[in-house]
């Protein structure tokens, strides 16, 4: 009888051992979010309404990605004294430290260019270079906070003199990023994006109205000849979207295989 009870008071003492030992397993910290900030003028801010739009329907942009809104309506190149985006995006990349920036800009630029009290004439022979100038200062800035860069070209507008100037600032912003490219292959992100055309590759023709996704005719511009409506917003974030994950891919984030255009595991 004595036996047992020692035997019993061993089990009854290792028991109490095990059970006071401390878990050694630690739960995993989740992954931080890749975060992609949307960065210009008014045209920038419906970009980022157009992403935040499909989100839910994107698994790894609803629990992997943090899309911050940091547009300006108003805003451009050509008054840096009022509100330059050179010092915009170097807060931009201390605060948020997003791995991508969206932009759009260009819609408010129908003027010349004044900096520091130098004016340069829209019409002046000087101006394409000037205008580029202010391009590649915004690309330095983006590049020094190590993150890929997409600039959205501003798509085609319904009245004529806008339409000839939004072609003409796409083409500087194609130029001065292709430029850019060439004298900083290691920043290889940085990267000039066609507008979202209604036809596909096809012409680029303002147009009102077009099919959704399921081929329902829709209101895709806004009055104004110029914005997007919601929908149409919608619409391009779609095409944006694929192109977004490549160029995280190419900074070295991990938007997942939930999203659209992303490399498979």
């Amino acid at each position: 009888m004595r036996r047992v009870l020692v035997a019993c008071a061993a089990l009854a003492v290792a028991l109490g051992a095990v059970r006071a030992e401390p878990q050694s397993q630690e739960q995993p910290k989740p992954e931080p979010k890749i975060k992609i900030a949307f960065v210009g003028d008014s045209t920038a801010d419906g970009l980022w309404g157009g992403m935040a739009a499909i989100a839910p329907r994107e698994p790894c942009l609803k629990t992997n990605v943090e899309l911050g809104r940091f547009a300006r309506n108003s805003t451009g190149l050509t008054r840096p004294e009022k509100f330059n985006w050179v010092d915009e995006m170097k807060k931009i990349g201390e605060s948020f430290t997003p791995q991508l920036y969206v932009m759009s800009l260009g819609l408010n630029d129908r003027q010349s260019v004044v900096e520091h009290g130098k004016v340069t004439l829209e019409n002046s022979p000087d101006y394409p270079a000037r205008y580029k100038e202010r391009v590649t200062a915004v690309l330095k800035s983006a590049a020094a906070s190590h993150a890929g860069l997409m600039w959205v070209g501003l798509p085609a507008m319904r009245e004529a003199s806008a339409d000839r100037d939004a072609r003409e600032k796409n083409k500087y912003f194609a130029e001065a990023i292709g430029e850019f490219d060439q004298a900083n292959p290691q920043d290889a992100a940085m990267q000039y994006v066609e507008p979202w055309r209604l036809n596909g590759a096809g012409e680029d023709k303002f147009a009102s109205f077009g099919p959704d996704p399921k081929g329902k005719m829709i209101q895709i511009r806004a009055t104004d000849g110029e914005h997007f409506t919601g929908a149409g917003d919608v619409l391009v974030a779609a095409y944006l979207l694929p192109k977004m994950v490549a160029t995280l891919v190419k900074v070295g984030a991990k938007p997942g295989t939930g999203c659209t255009g992303a490399p498979a595991d």
